[in-house]
This record gives C-alpha cells, sequence and structure tokens, in this order.
C-alpha cells in the first residue's frame, strides 16, 4: 500500500495544473467589485436522507459531495471575446456576463457486506477532486454557460482519506468500507455547456411560481453525455435562478426531474488508457428531486432530496441522497 507521503506527493503534482488555473481564474475578481459576489457551499450525502432512521441509509453509490464556489466579477478572459457585446452582472443587471469558480470533491463507493467486502459485480471505489471555471450569459428569461472542469481521480483524489475521517465522527451509523478495488489515478477534463430558461409569473406579485427546462451536455474522458430537465418552484417572493438576488426575505418549495443520455462515465467504465475495475453504465440515468429554499439579506439556506435511477446492471433501482445549501452575496 503506497504511504500517504506518496499519495500527498502525487497529489500536490496532479493538482498543480487544475489549482494554477483557479489562481488565474480569481485575478479579475478584485477588479469587479462592484458586482454581487456569491460564496456558496453545497454538500450531498446519503447520510442526509433524513426520513430514513440513522442506521437504515445508505453508504454506497454516490455517497458524498462536497462543493466551495464562487460567482461574480466578470466573464473569464478566455470568453470576453464572445461576450463582448454584454457588461458584468450588477444588482439590478437584466442581462449581463459574469463567472463562476467551483472547487469540489465527489466519493463513490461499492455497497459492503457486514463482513467488509463488496462483490466484484458492484461499482469500483472512486473519487473526483476537480476545480472548474465557466463563463456566464445572462437575461432575465435564459441562461447559458460554458464550464470547463480539471481535476484527478484515483488516491489523490484523497476520496479514501475523507472518508475515513468522516466515518470516524459516527461510526455506530456507517457501513464498513473497502477500498481494494479502486478506479485509480487519472488527469481528467470536462467541457460542458448549458442552456436554461424562465417562466414565471409576474414578480410584482408575492406568491410567485416559475419552470425553469434545462438541456446541456458534457465532453470529456471523466464523463460524455447529454442531459435535459426542469425544475418547478413556487413560493413567497421566489428568487431568481441566476440573477444577482434580492434583498427581500423570501421561501420556496421545488419539485424536479431530469434524464441523462450517458456515452461514458470513468466512475463505472473505469480508467481510460489502464486496465482496472470496471461495471459499465446504463445508457439512460433518470434524476428526482423535491426540496425548499429559505432566502433573506443576501443569505439563503436549502435542502434537496434527491433519488437517482439505476445506473448499472448491478446498481440499486434508485439511489437516494440529500443535498444542503448555504451562501451568502456580498453587493
Amino acid at each position: 500500500m503506497k504511504s500517504f507521503r506518496s499519495i500527498g506527493e502525487g497529489f500536490l503534482c496532479a493538482l498543480r495544473a487544475p489549482f494554477a488555473l483557479a489562481a488565474i481564474a480569481l485575478v479579475p475578481l478584485a477588479a469587479a467589485a462592484q458586482s454581487p459576489r456569491t460564496f456558496s457551499l453545497r454538500t450531498d450525502n446519503d447520510a442526509f436522507d433524513y426520513w430514513m432512521a440513522p442506521w437504515n441509509r445508505p453508504d454506497d453509490e454516490y455517497t458524498s459531495g462536497v462543493h466551495l464556489a464562487y460567482d461574480g466579477g466578470d466573464a473569464p478572459w478566455w470568453a470576453r471575446r464572445i461576450l463582448s457585446g454584454l457588461q458584468p452582472c450588477t444588482a439590478r443587471s437584466s442581462a449581463c456576463r459574469t463567472s463562476r469558480v467551483e472547487i469540489g470533491q465527489d466519493i463513490y463507493t461499492p455497497l459492503v457486506s457486514p463482513a467488509g467486502t463488496a462483490a466484484a459485480t458492484e461499482r469500483p471505489n472512486a473519487g473526483w477532486l476537480y476545480v472548474s471555471q465557466n463563463a456566464q450569459w445572462l437575461t432575465t428569461e435564459s441562461s447559458d454557460a460554458l464550464t470547463i472542469a480539471l481535476g484527478v481521480t484515483g488516491p489523490p483524489s484523497l476520496a479514501q482519506l475523507t472518508q475515513r475521517i468522516a466515518h470516524s465522527a459516527a461510526p455506530a451509523y456507517n457501513r464498513p468500507t473497502d477500498w481494494s478495488r479502486e478506479v485509480a489515478f487519472e488527469p481528467g477534463a470536462i467541457a460542458r455547456v448549458e442552456h436554461a430558461v424562465r417562466f414565471a409569473t409576474p414578480s410584482s406579485a408575492p406568491l410567485g411560481l416559475d419552470l425553469v427546462p434545462r438541456v446541456g451536455a458534457s465532453l470529456g474522458n471523466v464523463l460524455t453525455a447529454a442531459d435535459a430537465g426542469a425544475r418547478l418552484r413556487f413560493g413567497w417572493r421566489v428568487s431568481h435562478p441566476w440573477l444577482p438576488p434580492a434583498r427581500d426575505m423570501g421561501f420556496d418549495l421545488l419539485i424536479g426531474a431530469s434524464a441523462r443520455a450517458v456515452a461514458r462515465d470513468l466512475f463505472l467504465d473505469g480508467n481510460t488508457f489502464q486496465d482496472g475495475p470496471r461495471v459499465g453504465h446504463e445508457p439512460f440515468v433518470r434524476t428526482a428531486e423535491a426540496g425548499f429554499e429559505f432566502h433573506v439579506r443576501g443569505v439563503a439556506l436549502g435542502y434537496r432530496a434527491v433519488a437517482d435511477s439505476r445506473a448499472y446492471r448491478a446498481g440499486p433501482k434508485w439511489h437516494p441522497w440529500g443535498s444542503m445549501t448555504g451562501s451568502v452575496t456580498i453587493e
């Protein structure tokens, strides 16, 4: 087994380029101090299935995700020529350009028996540690985004270490783990495009309703897929889904559904250039969600219950997990 020192050295070398991109991406932020700036944290975990007893919650499939993001400032330098007809977003923008920088980690694990082993038909363990940047061009009715993500899989993703630390916090409620089969180290890249439109009741009414359908596509050695979905929200002073938020107090309930056609999923299909554990993927995956969000004076808190359909032949018919979000917007 590799020592933590060798894993750490590999981690630092592998992430030098992605985090250099993050540093470059953050350069224009100071120059755009007048623009609204949003700092957000999203944590996904099947331990957040609060409608289940703690000892009955799953601890496999997409089991954990942590995503830190910054929204604001001008569009990235590489997109400004394309978006030259738009100005950076401000608190009163109705059509503008902006960017998002995100650092995140996703963890995928197999179903492990009480004896502490996973069957060969179960998915391999996998981690994805990445940094991404996108360019967004926004109007009151539509949102378009191009996202570039760079990262690493395998031990440098620190997935095993993260899960070990998390499980040590509440060992009585966690399943055994088996990291003997893991997707190996591979640098990864994903390019994604997404288009969304918004249909909403007049903003002057305190009770509001909006429907946001979207389509998107991802291309890369980590994921190649196309997807489409929609989200319906109803509530009191429903916030705009992508323009700078209002300062009023508001609350909304949401439901949503989406479908994805998958051509490649590295976490199931295995490494691109070397042999290793793999189980293949289902060509179509569906997702359903329901949740709520509360916002006041630039602070927003939310929760979603999410269920994904079977992702590979031996996988569960549905895998439920929860997502908790929090954000602060500074003008």
